[in-house]
């Protein structure tokens, strides 16, 4: 499906047509003629959720629901990912399950004294969609080496950067095969389209050994300026896909356009959370929840390969960016 449409006429978009087509957001990686015979086979292989919490190793459980935890799976007998604990009903749950260690790969922290109220440790260990750094690696497999067990991983959705997260660390430490690796990770639901994340896992072999290293309960923020300006070279390369009539100039894309949203959701996220961006007002705030809702549009309509919502999506999410811009 193509779609040829002309563009709202203002000033930065006259004269420009959009020519996406669903097929821009897949992105070719050396794993993705294995995903559709790993996901049938995972399928009918897949053991039933155990009674309990507490599994063998390599149980690879789709267990996704387990009360307010969402997208739950279990890699081994002790380490599972998920989507992040959300409210006060998670962090019982996880007190359920036995945890004892979180550890976030999103961009927003945990919240510690929350989960210290369970006794459980956080650590922070963010990571973006278009990779895993060798140095954020021997961090993971440090932290699930040393940290008290069972442990929860989680990003966001807890769908593809906790996934690749947890099984990047447990080959680090020699706990899986790579084909345990890709099985988990296609039952999460981690996406082709994040072939950073799939090629850092694929790329992770055994370490020989693991150097101890501070681990955090929060890493340090980015200021609002510096974010901005991530935000802003993500959203001009998901433009040059969209509308490539007008990016003639500029240098390919790397990445799918649903790797740029999906780091425009994640940057957008970590600037609502932030104490800088408080002592901006209440409007600001309010302009970043809508900027927040903007970015998690455009993320979701490349994921449907609906080019129509893709363009509307844009639309409101450079509103939103004009909007913050205005009072900066």
């Amino acid at each position: 499906m193509i779609i040829n449409r002309p563009i709202r006429n203002n000033a930065r978009n006259r004269g420009r047509c959009c020519v996406y087509t669903p097929a821009m957001h897949r992105h070719a990686l050396s794993i993705s003629s294995l995903v559709t015979l790993i996901a049938a086979s995972a399928a009918l292989l897949m053991p039933a959720c155990s009674s309990t919490y507490r599994a063998s190793e390599h149980h690879n459980d789709q267990l996704q629901t387990l009360g307010s935890l969402g997208n739950v799976h279990q890699l081994t007998g002790d380490l599972y990912s998920g989507a992040e604990p959300g409210d006060r009903s998670a962090y019982e749950d996880l007190q359920a399950m036995g945890i004892r260690t979180l550890i976030s790969v999103d961009a927003i922290a945990p919240d510690a004294s929350l989960a210290g109220e369970y006794n459980i440790r956080v650590i922070h260990l963010p990571i973006g969609y278009t990779g895993i750094s060798e140095q954020r690696i021997n961090e993971l497999a440090f932290a699930l080496q040393s940290s008290l067990k069972p442990v929860y991983l989680h990003c966001h959705q807890g769908k593809h950067r906790g996934p690749a997260a947890l099984c990047a660390g447990a080959l680090a430490l020699g706990l899986i095969t790579h084909d345990e690796a890709k099985a988990f990770m296609i039952n999460a639901g981690t996406s082709s389209v994040y072939s950073g994340l799939w090629a850092a896992v694929e790329n992770t072999e055994k370490h020989a050994s693991i150097e101890p290293m501070p681990l955090h309960e929060q890493q340090p923020v980015r200021t609002i300026s510096k974010t901005m300006s991530r935000i802003a070279r993500n959203s001009t390369r998901v433009d040059s896909i969209v509308y490539p009539e007008a990016h003639r100039a500029d240098p390919e894309p790397a990445y799918s356009p649903a790797v740029y949203a999906a780091q425009i959701h994640n940057l957008f996220r970590t600037l609502r959370t932030s104490d800088e961006s408080r002592e901006y007002g209440r409007v600001f705030m309010d302009d970043l929840d809508y900027a927040v809702q903007a970015a998690s549009d455009l993320e979701q309509a490349f994921a449907k390969d609906d080019p129509s919502l893709v363009i509307d999506a844009l639309d409101m999410l450079k509103n939103s960016c004009a909007r913050c811009h205005d009072k900066l």
